[in-house]
């Protein structure tokens, strides 16, 4: 998936093309997690693009008689493989027939879509000062409940109609950074995170609601409401 963004990124929203930079890392070092926002947001074309690529890529490695001796993948493991040119093959064919199949099947997206969903669309807030509501989103991976979580809160707080700015600290770093003229605005933030967040000294003088990704993920609505409510902070 990070070659598909690099192939044809106007296939692919801001998001996922930032999404694509922390999929090749983790790709390489056998962290599957990278393909989890794409396949969550188009499962019916990503899903089986990555089905066609691991069957070439698994079928090149047998073919070379390629053997992996680590209960792990990605190209980390070379040092204990047999039959490295296959693997490296293998992975290359492999992933380069996903990246066309998926390619293939995509749309270039358009600039109402850059900041829209199909089911009712949502804001994607960058400048400073604007937002209402702050939230970060972080999880171990950097990757998979990092922008699942953000792209809840996003499309809850524009059914909402709340003005809501969400950094993400992933695996390619800060994206979007809440600013002091953010936090001066806004009347809280939200801290859905599983891993410690970075600067978060950044919030001493707002209110704070803390939670774990899953509950950005599963309950959105329910953390706005707290936030229109009048939000407790939590240390």
């Amino acid at each position: 998936m990070a070659l598909a963004t690099l192939l044809s990124p106007r296939r692919y929203k801001k998001e996922e093309r930032e999404a694509g930079k922390a999929a090749a890392i983790m790709g390489m070092i056998g962290i599957s997690e990278g393909a989890i926002p794409f396949a969550a947001a188009d499962p019916v074309r990503v899903i089986p693009a990555i089905v066609a690529g691991g069957i070439v890529g698994n079928v090149t490695g047998f073919m070379m008689h390629s053997i992996n001796h680590a209960p792990w993948g990605g190209w980390i493991v070379l040092p204990v493989v047999e039959g490295k040119m296959g693997y490296i093959l293998g992975t290359i064919l492999g992933a380069l027939t996903t990246a066309l199949v998926v390619n293939l099947l995509k749309k270039p997206v358009t600039d109402e879509e850059e900041i829209a969903t199909p089911d009712g669309g949502y804001e994607v807030i960058e400048a400073e000062g604007e937002a209402e509501v702050l939230a970060i989103t972080a999880c171990p991976s950097g990757v998979a409940h990092t922008f699942l979580a953000a792209k809840s809160l996003q499309k809850a707080a524009a059914k909402a109609g709340i003005k809501l700015k969400v950094e993400t600290q992933g695996a390619n770093g800060i994206i979007n950074r809440i600013t002091a003229k953010d936090v001066a605005n806004a009347r809280c933030v939200i801290l859905a995170h599983d891993v410690a967040i970075k600067h978060r000294d950044r919030f001493a003088n707002i209110d704070i609601i803390d939670v774990k990704t899953k509950d950005a993920i599963h309950n959105p609505d329910g953390l706005l409401a707290r936030t229109l409510a009048g939000s407790s902070k939590v240390a």
